[in-house]
């Protein structure tokens, strides 16, 4: 066969199938070798590992921590993982706070130990630290003890040692509510820490054991009273006075007769009465149903004693035992007033409980501190004193209380004058 005859041949065979007729090149396929295979693969499973593994760790350790899996979710998303598991915080009271939310990360520590945070519990704990105690003491203090039982220590001396406190207020948890507080032993020494009114002459002022207005001071709108709804010669401040008109008239639209047996008094006639009573009782008993001068509610102007009239007009004995007390005490807040020294609460106000005695705050207050169910020496150390930080006083922390400016009392219009019931006069703050 020729040269040319073996061209021929081999040009069929590669241009076979080829429409076009055109060759074929044929490529060697590169196989990968099994370690540069295994290499690269280990290296993604590595990867993988890198991002992956951390990440089931975290997860165990924080369901190790009580942590469901809906909630760690959460707590990824609010991006806690690390403050959780570092800390090891847990708690339902957290664990709700994060699936609801509403956590706020500033007080952490106080959903690990409170069994429930709101915005009153984070004021509390604030002020608690404003009045001195170390962030540990006052973990401990809402670790053991609840709402109640922390608010007086607002009104009470500074606690060095809080163990003591702890103890005695845990001894009567199962008598004490949010009505009722009593203890062994005392936390307060009275007028010994003492400091002029803050806010004097407005109708929010705190007067106590602890706050005083100087002999010099005279409600600035004092006014004398109509006999409809006082005895003779009594005198309020203008708002106190026309809240106390539109408390009686609240009363008589329910067939109930009530009227200010004692209100105003100044700083003398207060030191007159106080010295009568040391000398008839002693100072520490006159002390737990009479103020000193100076510290006496009666001198702002914004406090009266109460007192009934039967349906004959005749002067009830017992004002805390009468329909009228029953009344007064339930819807006084609606006119502005509050029962100031109510019973179960005389371990915090320091003051026997007086039945007859109520202060007027405006109904926008008065209202809040009934719904708080706390003394008022409390709902003003909590929400309304200055505080001792200065910072906080500009970060608007106390909520706000609105009065209103009471219109003109209406002309006077004669009626008998009437006494005092015996048990207002008896003691009286």
């Amino acid at each position: 066969m020729s040269q040319q005859q073996k061209h021929t041949k081999v040009v069929k065979k590669t241009s076979k199938g080829t429409p076009s007729g055109k060759r074929i090149v044929k490529r060697k396929v590169r196989r990968i070798r099994k370690p540069v295979l295994y290499g690269f693969i280990a290296i993604v499973v590595l990867i993988i590992a890198i991002f992956t593994v951390p990440k089931t760790i975290e997860n165990s350790k924080l369901k190790d921590l009580g942590y469901d899996k809906a909630t760690i979710t959460e707590i990824r998303k609010q991006k806690l993982t690390g403050t959780l598991i570092k800390n090891k915080y847990y708690s339902s009271n957290l664990a709700d706070a994060i699936n609801s939310q509403s956590l706020n990360k500033d007080y952490i520590k106080l959903y690990v130990v409170s069994d429930s945070c709101d915005q009153r519990e984070f004021v509390l704990y604030d002020r608690l630290i404003d009045k001195g105690y170390t962030e540990e003491q006052a973990l401990k203090l809402f670790d053991n003890l609840t709402f109640f039982e922390l608010t007086p220590l607002l009104v009470f001396d500074f606690q060095s040692d809080v163990q003591p406190y702890i103890e005695d207020a845990v001894s009567h948890s199962a008598t004490n509510s949010s009505t009722k507080f009593e203890l062994t032993n005392t936390y307060k020494t009275p007028y010994v820490t003492t400091k002029p009114v803050i806010n004097q002459g407005s109708y929010d002022m705190l007067v106590n054991k602890t706050y005083y207005l100087d002999g010099s001071f005279v409600p600035p709108q004092l006014q004398d009273l109509s006999i409809q709804y006082a005895s003779t010669g009594l005198q309020l401040d203008a708002p106190a006075a026309e809240g106390l008109k539109q408390l009686c008239e609240g009363a008589r639209a329910m067939g109930l007769r009530i009227f200010a047996s004692s209100s105003y008094r100044s700083y003398e006639n207060q030191q007159a009465l106080y010295d009568r009573y040391v000398n008839k009782d002693g100072q520490e008993a006159a002390d737990t149903y009479s103020a000193r001068a100076g510290f006496s509610e009666h001198q702002t102007g914004l406090t009266v004693d109460m007192s009934a009239l039967d349906e004959n007009g005749k002067a009830i004995a017992k004002f805390g035992e009468s329909d009228e007390f029953v009344w007064t005490s339930q819807n006084c807040q609606k006119f502005g007033w509050i029962l100031r020294f109510p019973e179960g609460k005389e371990t915090i106000t320091g003051y026997q409980y007086e039945p007859w005695h109520y202060r007027y705050l405006g109904v926008d207050l008065a209202q809040k501190v009934v719904d708080s169910k706390l003394t008022y020496d409390e709902y003003y150390e909590l929400y309304m004193a200055p505080w001792n930080n200065e910072e906080n006083n500009n970060a608007l922390k106390n909520p706000s209380a609105s009065t209103t400016t009471p219109e003109d009392e209406s002309s006077e219009t004669s009626e008998p004058t009437t006494e005092p019931s015996a048990e207002a006069t008896e003691k009286t703050e």
